[in-house]
């Protein structure tokens, strides 16, 4: 009775010791997608789970455990699915295989600490549960090409005043001379004409160069084809945004503060608007945050959050926008000086050759 008991308790620990080592692992793996995606919430709420997890072995006593293993002799080794060493689908397979590693791996340490130190596992529990959420979270985000949003430096915002033919061939003109982003922002357009407005627009570019999103309205854009959505700090939540949109869809968030930019970071935004920077002829305000702000959120941005895109706006043109680019911000969001210009297709191409210099 007591070698079994014995017997028992060195394959808990080997079970104890080759778990602690996958989910360290997964870990490791979840927490470097989301820091160099940007996510910088995700990969901090990774990092913790690690650091957690490493205290509770030591608690533990990893002695035992590593005076358990076997590796030579682990009958497992070699018993590896076909698939094991493919991911066709890239980033999203990496991710989902590490994520399931890590869960499973969770479950084992948790059931085996139940034997060997029962005071432990509903710690355990309750991480696993909090890993749950987490890989959800990344595995949505990983569906979106953040990868596009990395590369877009040129950002037009467009009304629906138009007719609508001449809107769809300014909206082509404007794709073709490097506009990579088009929102479609129009206050004083219903549910209808909005739509309407999208449909010419999305028609009008080649999506693998030029992507169009819906401003405020997440109801529309989550029922289209639109690259994402444009909240402001007074429109739906972006918990709620996000519920409602597509998981490939972006949501990006104006930012008019340094604590706004935290928080959104925090909530897992795809990129951010900063400002307004300047006087704009679309919107006015009771005060502009100027480039004072955006020299804080640029030094910040690059501290805690360097992945995460970030559009300079309002009022930005020709003129001013070598005071943009001083203040560390390689990306702009512009509207009249590119939609209301004499030559839309001109004025874009001349600020898309200063971002991309910069």
């Amino acid at each position: 009775m007591h070698e079994s008991h014995d017997h028992s308790q060195f394959v808990l620990r080997r079970m104890l010791d080759a778990n602690t080592n996958r989910v360290m692992e997964g870990l490791r793996t979840l927490e470097d997608v989301a820091r160099f995606s940007g996510l910088a919430r995700l990969q901090v709420d990774y990092k913790d789970i690690r650091h957690w997890l490493q205290q509770a072995i030591d608690g533990l006593g990893q002695g035992a455990l590593v005076s358990a293993r076997d590796a030579q002799g682990d009958v497992g080794r070699e018993s590896k699915a076909s698939q094991e060493m493919q991911r066709p689908e890239g980033l999203v397979s990496i991710v989902a295989a590490a994520a399931s590693r890590v869960e499973q791996g969770l479950r084992v340490i948790e059931e085996a600490c139940k034997v060997l130190a029962s005071t432990e596992a509903s710690s355990i529990e309750r991480q696993r549960y909090r890993v749950y959420d987490l890989n959800a979270a990344l595995q949505l985000a990983c569906q979106r090409d953040r990868s596009f949003l990395q590369h877009a430096k040129l950002y037009v915002l467009v009304d629906c005043r138009l007719p609508i033919d001449a809107f769809s061939r300014r909206i082509e003109q404007i794709a073709q001379a490097g506009v990579q982003l088009i929102q479609i922002r129009d206050k004083h357009a219903d549910a209808i004409r909005i739509l309407e407005y999208f449909q010419a627009a999305f028609a009008a570019v080649d999506s693998s160069a030029t992507r169009v999103l819906i401003n405020d309205r997440v109801d529309i854009a989550a029922t289209t084809q639109a690259a994402g959505v444009h909240i402001g700090q007074e429109d739906l939540s972006v918990g709620s945004s996000r519920r409602l949109l597509q998981p490939w869809q972006f949501l990006g968030l104006s930012t008019h503060d340094l604590g706004q930019i935290q928080k959104g970071v925090g909530l897992g935004v795809d990129y951010i608007g900063c400002g307004p920077t300047f006087a704009s002829q679309t919107k006015s305000f009771d005060r502009f945050s100027g480039i004072s702000f955006l020299l804080e959120a640029a030094h910040w941005l690059r501290d805690n959050a360097p992945a995460l895109p970030a559009y300079a706006i309002g009022g930005i043109d020709l003129e001013n926008l070598p005071q943009v680019l001083g203040a560390g911000f390689a990306r702009v969001a512009v509207g009249s000086c590119v939609w209301n210009a004499q030559n839309p297709a001109e004025a874009a191409e001349k600020l898309r050759r200063l971002l991309d210099r910069a």
